[in-house]
């Protein structure tokens, strides 16, 4: 019987990693900030819609790109112990599950938060699968492509609370969108050669040897750091936020630029880093900001 709950357990975890669940708790983040900055009044039914709505679709893409890519991740070495190269899960299983998740998510958004979030959570999924997925084996550009699925979390937050648009969305898109330049060209520095088994074309160059990648990490630096401490300029934040961005986005920009000067995978590792540790800080920033500051 012990054995039985053990298997149960493991085949649970392994459709979490399936998921990239531990990943989809930072789209959840966003877009619980995107709804808090919307939000009149706080409605718990729409928030746990919104947010199991919101989870089974990221879960869903994310399986569906571990399916499509299966074969390139058994090539690689941080890859390779995924659930479908690893044959924990089949790939008709995953493709079946996936697909299952993905639509539930849309349709439970649709149905239950408002149609304009459900919208942005398809484009969100098609724009992944189908612009993202096949653009990594042929162009760098993947990653500016990759970058816009990555920020429409915030905005489906704040149309989930608002059931429009508006200048807030857009801030919040931009500084998703400039954040996850760094952040990904840093950690593809790092498993460059990993994704050059697996026949990924991430970066425009070696970044061990030439400069354009790591000058591609500065300038986004420079422009997250530019955006963010303008964003109370445009009615969003005050004076704590700006100070926040200020500090944050500086500490960014020194890490991108010691990057920029000497080539290493731990300097690319501490820009990795710090871009994890900018965003969620940041936002919390913003809400705190926004909520609570502006009103005293």
């Amino acid at each position: 019987m012990s054995d039985l709950v053990k298997n149960n357990e493991m085949s649970f975890g392994d459709y979490l990693k399936l998921g990239k669940f531990r990943l989809c708790l930072l789209v959840l983040f966003t877009g619980l900030i995107g709804y808090c900055l919307g939000a009149v009044e706080f409605e718990p039914t729409k928030i746990v819609c919104f947010l199991l709505g919101t989870l089974l679709t990221a879960m869903g893409a994310n399986g569906l790109n571990q399916w499509w890519e299966r074969q390139r991740d058994g090539q690689m070495v941080r890859t390779r112990n995924r659930p479908i190269p690893s044959g924990k899960i089949s790939p008709a299983k995953a493709l079946l599950v996936t697909s299952l998740w993905s639509t539930l998510g849309i349709v439970l958004l649709f149905f239950s938060v408002n149609p304009l979030t459900a919208y942005l959570a398809f484009a969100t999924l098609v724009s992944y699968l189908i612009i993202y997925t096949p653009l990594k084996t042929f162009s760098s550009v993947a990653i500016l492509a990759g970058a816009i699925p990555g920020a429409i979390p915030p905005v489906m937050g704040w149309t989930a609370a608002t059931n429009s648009l508006g200048k807030e969305a857009i801030i919040l898109f931009c500084l998703m969108f400039l954040w996850q330049i760094p952040h990904f060209m840093a950690l593809a520095s790092i498993y460059q050669r990993d994704y050059d088994k697996g026949g990924y074309n991430l970066l425009p160059d070696n970044p061990e040897y030439e400069k354009v990648t790591r000058s591609i990490i500065v300038v986004f630096c420079l422009a997250l750091l530019g955006t963010s401490v303008l964003v109370p300029a445009i009615g969003l934040g005050t004076i704590l936020f700006f100070s926040g961005a200020l500090i944050l986005g500086g500490v960014m920009l020194y890490l991108a630029l010691k990057f920029y000067q000497c080539y290493s995978v731990e300097n690319a590792r501490l820009v990795f880093r710090a871009s994890i540790i900018y965003i969620p800080i940041l936002m919390t920033l913003l809400v705190l900001d926004e909520r609570l500051i502006s009103h005293l």
